[in-house]
């Protein structure tokens, strides 16, 4: 019975996470228009084409898994979609705009990470071992993101802020 539980409770996961992930492509669009660095810029827009690769992945595991996807709203994508709106709108300053952008930025690959890390444990202890795989595949290009982030935004971006 615990283990139906479980494999429910994985599925929501799954479909909580789609849906972040269409949440989460408003918050990208208004970071990257607004970003001045060029290579911030290539950086953001080579996320936003890892999260729709995520995204296809995510819709795949959610279909094999039984899910459907849609129907879960993400509370916690909401609320990252709209700081990020926000802490954008208030750095009026391009060089501003380019340290809030990767600190938003951060904070969503940071959620990303939480949770693909999280669905990749429950996969795994459901033996769907190859869920857990790609999952754990995902998490490991968000942690790749956050580094480049975090290199940019010490060698130039917060620097040029301050």
């Amino acid at each position: 019975m615990a283990e139906n539980a479980y494999a429910d409770w994985y599925v929501t996961g799954l479909q909580a996470i789609k849906s972040a992930d269409e949440q989460g492509k408003e918050a990208a669009q208004a970071v990257t228009k607004d970003l001045s660095d060029p290579e911030l810029r290539k950086i953001a827009e080579e996320g936003a084409a890892a999260a729709e690769r995520h995204s296809e992945t995510i819709s795949r595991l959610l279909k094999d898994a039984g899910g459907q996807p849609g129907g879960m709203p993400n509370i916690i994508m909401e609320g990252i979609r709209a700081g990020t709106i926000q802490t954008m709108d208030a750095a009026k300053d391009p060089e501003v705009k380019d340290a809030s952008g990767v600190a938003a930025a951060q904070i969503s690959i940071h959620y990303y990470i939480a949770v693909y890390g999280t669905l990749a444990s429950t996969a795994k202890h459901l033996g769907r071992d190859k869920d857990a795989a790609e999952l754990k595949r995902m998490t490991d290009e968000m942690i790749a993101f956050d580094r480049r982030y975090t290199e940019i935004s010490e060698a130039r971006t917060n620097k040029r802020a301050s």
